[in-house]
């Protein structure tokens, strides 16, 4: 099982302990219902953001919701939230000082023409 079908599988569980519907959870998340079938199938990768609106929904902390998933090496899940699962282990202190390292690389990059 990689990642994206654990946490669908979290989703699902936690939806159905707090008795809510999928459309229930996605009109308090302020998803789309069709998406909230798509992620607990797992065939779709969620962002942090959408992780953080239904963790908020299900009230239930973004670190007890991810604890334990430690299948992380499939390439088609997100960097973001491979991130997110190396740093959240982390001090919130040494947080804040990954934080400032890598906006400080994103600053240094060049422009794209669009900006």
């Amino acid at each position: 099982m990689n990642i994206t079908e654990e946490i669908g599988n979290r989703v699902r569980f936690y939806r159905k302990e707090k008795n809510l519907s999928q459309e229930e959870l996605a009109l308090q998340s302020d998803l789309h219902p069709s998406y909230i079938g798509q992620l607990e199938r797992g065939v779709k990768t969620p962002s942090v953001n959408t992780i953080y609106k239904i963790t908020k929904t299900l009230d239930i902390s973004m670190s007890d919701f991810m604890k334990n998933i430690e299948t992380i090496d499939t390439a088609e899940d997100s960097y973001a939230m491979k991130s997110y699962l190396l740093i959240e282990q982390e001090t919130a202190h040494d947080q804040r000082a990954i934080f400032e390292i890598v906006e400080k690389i994103l600053s240094m990059r060049p422009k794209k023409p669009n900006q």
